[in-house]
């Protein structure tokens, strides 16, 4: 079993000829965290003890259900993600986001079993245009809502649009991405998973990922006049305002792909 906590990773197994339980994790301050807030019976921690996890320890079946029970009765968050964040800084947040992601495969997989398709957001692509890359993220938080930036003057006739820019030396795109939502809006971004297609803006062609919010907001540069989490729909409405003519068919469909892979929704052809 493969527990994910607001106290650390672990991996429990009953080996064999063993009647207790194994609790294995990939880093050792989880098992003492474990340990000293659920379950102080388990034993003390043996490193590289096994083929694969470097640090394990063992307990009873029935002291780790009580520990387990305890954990339970302790969840008070709204958005694990972020509770993690909290706890353990944006690293571990976006290493959990990573496997968030991969999850998503089940639903995909669900869905062709039943015989169905999920959408494929078809944005429009460069197509060798030239044109220097650039990256940005939509954030949408767990309650579906996307966040908007207010481009300070409405510079470029952009109204309200998502945060993007053009890499430093040396930066990922994912890098990119992060720094230019916590640069031009204040949040934290995790990467969850890029958006499919490449979309074409007046002077560079923008590639996104879909991002959840991490920890507090924090303050945003000169660039930005405001911010706001919008729905969806809201979101069209306020997009829809831009009257740079490049900019608002090349936004809209960024939302309409970043909602596809959010939702994972069904083809309904």
């Amino acid at each position: 079993m493969w527990l994910f906590t607001t106290v650390g990773f672990f991996s429990v197994v009953q080996k064999k000829d063993e009647s207790g339980l194994t609790v294995r994790a990939r880093v050792a301050s989880d098992l003492e965290q474990l340990r000293e807030k659920y379950m102080p019976t388990l034993s003390a921690t043996k490193k590289h003890a096994g083929t694969d996890y470097p640090f394990r320890a063992t307990i009873g079946h029935d002291e780790f259900a009580e520990g387990f029970a305890q954990i339970v009765k302790d969840i008070s968050y709204s958005n694990f993600k972020d509770e993690v964040g909290k706890r353990f800084g944006h690293d571990r947040a976006s290493i959990y986001t990573k496997v968030w992601s991969v999850l998503l495969d089940l639903e995909n997989h669900s869905a062709m079993e039943l015989g169905a398709t999920y959408k494929t957001a078809k944005p429009p692509t460069s197509q060798g245009s030239g044109k220097a890359k650039a990256y940005g993220a939509v954030v949408i938080d767990a309650d579906g809502r996307v966040l908007l930036r207010e481009p300070t003057d409405h510079y470029d006739e952009y109204v309200w649009t998502f945060a993007k820019g053009r890499p430093n030396l040396g930066e990922t795109p994912e890098e990119t991405a992060r720094r230019e939502v916590k640069e031009e809006t204040g949040i934290a971004g995790t990467i969850v998973v890029p958006i499919p297609g490449e979309f074409e803006g007046g002077t560079t062609v923008n590639l996104f990922f879909l991002a959840s919010p991490v920890g507090e907001p924090g303050p945003w540069g000169k660039e930005t006049a405001q911010i706001r989490w919008v729905t969806e729909e809201e979101a069209k409405d306020l997009i829809g305002k831009t009257t740079n003519k490049t900019g608002r068919p090349r936004d809209l469909a960024i939302l309409k792909a970043a909602f596809a892979v959010y939702l994972g929704q069904p083809s309904k052809s």
